[in-house]
């Protein structure tokens, strides 16, 4: 039997590992019991369940919605909807268990035990590389961390957190099978990486995003190797996502809207790479002359590659306007909030001073790990943190335009860095780390700098780097006398964990620095603002579906959509999914915002509207004088002109005609006005 002693040790890092784990997940399931039956806290959640539904009934989605954006319908080939899938399936295996539960109830708590997840795998692979102290801090402040509760916690429903765990785990698992030696685990563990890649891919649009981190590493080796290296490796990891992502879904073979880029994002790059790594293979192998220019001819491909991407970037540039890409949007997309650039109190109230101290951080180990050759990487991830995190302040100095110049000139001079940086590789875990960890940090704050909703994945490198620091400062402190001199007595661990533990308590629990703990707890009960609530649209809700036929279409807000679809039974003509964005504008154009009622009702009845509902501020546009005998008053029978919420029934006049132009799914000019 062990030593008391020896048995604690052995004992502690599983001991964290579920402590973390269960402050994590208390931390995101704060207030689920108050949420109203079957309603979300986002939503998007409301499309996922619907879709999560029709899956259980009939084990796929229809290739066409024609429960909404009618008389069109939803093209749900276009849809990269393995949240719902997943969803669908985790129901029908947990039913086995628990006969009672519901799809409602697995959504309601996957985007918790997804992060959670994710987290666990983190804490295991720094344990692995940093030891457990060091993966015990990053994981406690990634589980405490404002700016990672809000899309995780229980009722939020949507697929951020699946999203986040996916690319978390390809992520990591790409860094663990480096550190390993070759062999059978290394080749399993790279089909692993390669499948979660795969996964991604068929969940959300902008996972490319985690695709071209690891794909930056790939490339820094290429261009920091005289020799190709794994190259069956990196073969096998690409069959492993490319070439079933083209076949299984429409999206990467013909897509528009907002599958436009995913082709793009997701297997344009892996495929660039791979025939620049086959042009310097075939070169040096059968060319003494580039053999010897091996390193050069790299660098030539490497570069390249970077311009080819560049000038497709500028190219489609046009295209990103109906999208949620943040470098250019549509005015309509510039109007939602999740879209909208984030300013300086946002920053400071979900990350504290985590935003500081993680940037701080890698400006730092940036010196710290490539000397003098890193100084240039240091200076432009200075200025890359001043055009993001302190962009207002910034603005309110220079001027916005000089402020939007430094941001671009930025996304040149990080990666010039890098470059600079890692002429020289030195074959160590601690650069390949540190690269992946700011390739992450600069694509992801890249684009939360146009969206907050990007924020939610920045994270990660955040907290790594806050972490990277507080361990150059104890190893400074370590080299002090005093401390020297204090070690006799203890260990220096136990001085290290000292130091660690005093920090990190301040920006856990003491405002107005730190105090994550407190911000999370209140933005999870801030979660609970509830969709649509317990007032008078839900009461409206219910009085449509028991009492419209299931074949009504009723025309509303747009954050209306999927609510409609699902609480009220009803078909729609716009939603918060903007799979046709030019059909909300034409929407608030000619029915919200009405001059007159003909073009309205022409509006409508090009759509198929059999109703029309709104809110109370919405009502004053569209009642501009008095409605005409073709809008009868339906809901609410008693006290109508007062209510909150109004519908009525559309009777078409005969003069009422269709119009293809209110079909129109794209404006006439380039920026919708």
């Amino acid at each position: 039997m062990l030593p008391n002693a020896a048995l604690l040790k052995k004992l502690v890092p599983h001991l964290f590992f579920i402590g973390i784990l269960c402050v994590a997940l208390f931390i995101r399931v704060q207030g689920g019991s108050p949420l109203p039956e079957n309603q979300f806290a986002e939503p998007d959640a409301y499309l996922y369940w619907a879709q999560a539904l029709t899956i259980t009934t009939h084990g796929y989605l229809p290739p066409w919605d024609m429960q909404r954006w009618l008389p069109l319908g939803r093209d749900n080939r276009q849809l990269l909807s393995l949240y719902a899938y997943g969803i669908a399936y985790a129901y029908k295996t947990l039913r086995v268990i628990f006969p009672k539960i519901t799809h409602y109830q697995v959504q309601l708590y996957a985007p918790s035990l997804c992060f959670t997840l994710g987290l666990g795998i983190l804490f295991l692979f720094f344990k692995r590389t940093h030891g457990i102290l060091f993966a015990a801090l990053v994981t406690l402040l990634l589980a405490t961390l404002p700016g990672s509760v809000d899309r995780s916690s229980v009722g939020f429903g949507d697929r951020d957190a699946w999203c986040w765990m996916l690319g978390t785990l390809s992520v990591i698992s790409y860094l663990w099978k480096e550190q390993m030696a070759l062999g059978w685990r290394r080749w399993l563990i790279t089909t692993l990486s390669g499948f979660l890649i795969f996964l991604g891919g068929l969940s959300w649009e902008g996972f490319g995003v985690f695709l071209l981190i690891i794909l930056s590493a790939e490339l820094w080796k290429f261009y920091t190797t005289d020799t190709e290296e794994h190259l069956k490796e990196y073969i096998l990891w690409g069959l492993m996502f490319v070439p079933w992502l083209y076949l299984i879904s429409p999206a990467y073979r013909s897509g528009y809207g907002f599958s436009t880029h995913v082709a793009s994002l997701m297997l344009a790059p892996p495929i660039a790479l791979f025939i620049l790594r086959i042009i310097r293979h075939v070169c040096i192998e059968y060319s003494e002359r580039l053999r010897v220019h091996s390193r050069k001819l790299a660098v030539g491909l490497t570069l390249l590659g970077i311009a080819t991407g560049v000038g497709y970037f500028f190219l489609q540039a046009d295209t990103f306007a109906a999208t949620a890409f943040p470098f250019q949007e549509s005015e309509f997309m510039k109007s939602i909030d999740e879209l909208s650039d984030p300013n300086f109190p946002f920053w400071v109230y979900r990350y504290g001073s985590i935003f500081v101290l993680g940037s701080l951080g890698f400006i730092i180990q940036s010196v710290r790990l490539w000397k003098w050759k890193g100084v240039f990487l240091s200076i432009a991830l200075t200025l890359f943190t001043a055009a993001t995190f302190f962009r207002q302040p910034l603005e309110a100095w220079i001027g916005s335009s000089a402020g939007d110049s430094l941001f671009f000139s930025t996304l040149v001079f990080v990666p010039m860095g890098i470059g600079i940086a890692s002429r020289r590789r030195k074959e160590t875990r601690a650069e390949l780390i540190t690269l992946i960890a700011i390739m992450w940090f600069f694509l992801w704050v890249a684009l939360a700098r146009g969206g907050k909703r990007y924020d939610f994945f920045i994270g990660v490198p955040l907290v790594f780097s806050t972490v990277l620091l507080l361990s150059t400062f104890a190893y400074f402190i370590n080299r002090l006398e005093m401390t020297k001199r204090l070690s006799q007595l203890v260990s220096k661990q136990l001085i290290t964990t000292g130091i660690a533990i005093s920090i990190l308590v301040p920006v856990v629990f003491l405002a107005p620095q730190g105090g994550n703990l407190q911000r999370s707890v209140h933005i999870t009960a801030q979660m609970r603002q509830h969709r649509p609530g317990q007032g008078e649209i839900t009461k409206a809700f219910k009085w449509m579906k028991s009492t419209l036929p299931q074949n009504a279409i009723v025309a509303a807000d747009w954050t209306f959509g999927s609510q409609l679809n699902v609480l009220a039974g009803v078909k729609t003509i716009i939603d918060q999914d903007h799979y046709i964005p030019h059909w909300v504008v034409l929407y608030n154009q000619h029915v919200r915002n009405a001059r007159f009622q003909h073009e309205a009702l022409e509006f409508l009845k090009t759509h198929g509207a059999t109703h029309i509902m709104s809110t109370q501020a919405e009502a004053k546009n569209f009642q501009r004088g008095s409605l005409s005998h073709a809008f009868k008053s339906v809901y609410p029978k008693a006290n109508f002109a007062d209510a909150d919420v109004k519908i009525w029934k559309i009777y078409y006049p005969p003069h009422i005609k269709t119009n293809p132009k209110y079909l129109a799914t794209q404006p006439e000019y380039s920026d919708e006005q």
